[in-house]
């Protein structure tokens, strides 16, 4: 069990970095705030860990996050997450104290 904490990727254009986090137990993972750009790295990074994505989670509205969240829902079947005072659409609109479940955390 234990959770994993993915490496910390980058992508230069945005100044981004995006987060993996995953139950060691059961593979269900989560992401935050994923890059359009980057998708195809992500989906393999996910693929070689074998893991499964649950959520992609975004902590703020921008819309390189907002598609790449959107593209990895379509490809993997995922929930997006985001603040509900964000003002943008997702599955999960998540207020304080919210907790998004993946695996035993």
């Amino acid at each position: 069990g234990g959770i994993f904490l993915g490496p910390q990727l980058f992508e230069a254009s945005s100044c981004t970095y995006t987060y993996v986090l995953a139950d060691a137990g059961t593979g269900d993972a989560v992401i935050i705030d994923p890059v359009l750009e980057t998708v195809p790295r992500d989906l393999r990074l996910l693929r070689e860990l074998g893991l499964t994505l649950r959520y992609a989670a975004n902590t703020h509205c921008h819309a390189d996050h907002v598609t790449g969240s959107g593209a990895l829902r379509r490809a993997l079947g995922c929930a997006s997450a985001i603040s509900s005072a964000s003002g943008a659409c997702a599955d999960r609109l998540l207020r304080e104290g919210d907790e998004l479940r993946f695996g035993a955390f």
